[in-house]
């Protein structure tokens, strides 16, 4: 798996590459959006190996 500094210079080079000129802000929203996408395939990558859940009564308080 690509670490996330490769993936923020792959998709920098692409658009500079295209012609795009990216200011701090294009910067800022680039950076948070690839770590938001890693975060939710981590999260995705716990539920699906996460066993499966077993709901089991209380026992009685007395």
């Amino acid at each position: 798996m690509l670490d996330r500094q490769t993936i923020e210079q792959a998709l920098i080079s692409a658009a500079r590459q295209q012609g795009f000129t990216l200011d701090d802000k294009d910067l800022l929203e680039l950076r948070t959006s690839v770590a938001a996408s890693l975060a939710a395939k981590e999260r995705h990558k716990q539920r699906m190996t996460a066993p499966a859940y077993q709901w089991k009564k209380p026992a009685p308080r007395r």
